[in-house]
């Protein structure tokens, strides 16, 4: 049995991360953009709220508190926080029942309630994957765009896979690694706040990712911070790239004994 958690779930566990679908339905499919916006988009905000609801009414009553699962966050809040458990509940997330003869069964409801929460997660991830799979093969078929917007579009695309994998390791990974402990029977105490700290820090580093990966956000950040490095960066970028406007070819005309003939000058 899992040691009864004491930490509190935003609903930001599922929520889409609208600019996921931004960068994507502008590339893939720009005839559905109309579908993100104006009414439409209450809609969507509909749907991550009722799988929000849906997650907390799980937690709420297919994992029912029972004796043995209070004598063990009892114990957990004793041990592991030094805690008045007057100030504190928990969510009791018991995968086995045993019986009179110590055989273990698997707890139905809670096995429900488990698989409840997997589906809800594996969507999410799910999402944030194929939008970024569609749009990176949908950047690769567009050839006949500038360079300089194929470069946006790839700062685009790498700042898409950088806050993709940052949530795989500040959120699915510690909470997928902490529902799958029961079935191993570790105990991990207060090391499951690990996961907590890590969820509520992800939506202030997640910023971060798009200011450092885009160009024009970098050099503007670096202009504040240091405008005499990036001064000295672009002189050296000019130096390096001679000025052919330098040279000029001037023609004068002139009339010899053969016909009208041109003479040229290099200035």
């Amino acid at each position: 049995m899992l040691q009864p958690l004491i930490h509190l779930y935003d609903d930001t566990l599922f929520l889409i991360q609208r600019k996921r679908f931004d960068l994507s339905k502008t590339i893939t499919r720009p005839q559905y953009v109309g579908y993100f916006g104006g009414c439409y988009f209450y809609y969507w905000l509909a749907l991550i709220l009722s799988l929000a609801t849906s997650w907390g009414l799980t937690a709420a009553f297919m994992f029912p508190q029972t004796n043995r699962t209070t004598e063990s966050f009892l114990y957990v809040i004793e041990t592991s926080y030094d805690l008045d458990p007057y100030w504190a509940d928990y969510v009791a997330y018991k995968y086995f029942d045993t019986d009179e003869n110590h055989v273990r069964h698997i707890n139905i409801l809670s096995f429900f309630g488990v698989l409840q929460h997997g589906l809800v997660i594996s969507l999410s991830f799910g999402t944030l994957f194929y939008c970024g799979v569609q749009t990176y093969v949908n950047i690769k078929k567009h050839t006949g765009m500038s360079e300089k917007t194929r470069s946006l579009q790839l700062q685009l695309f790498r700042a898409l896979v950088a806050q993709t994998c940052l949530p795989m390791f500040m959120m699915y990974i510690p909470i997928g690694f902490m529902f799958s402990c029961p079935y191993f029977d570790l105990q991990l105490g207060a090391v499951t706040n690990y996961q907590t700290v890590m969820a509520q820090l992800y939506p202030g580093i997640d910023p971060f990712v798009v200011l450092y990966l885009i160009d024009a956000y970098r050099r503007i950040i670096l202009n504040s911070i240091c405008p005499r490095f990036l001064y000295k960066k672009i002189l050296r970028k000019t130096v390096s790239q001679p000025d052919v406007s330098m040279f000029s070819v001037s023609v004068k005309p002139s009339i010899s004994s053969n016909g009208l003939t041109s003479t040229s000058r290099m200035s």
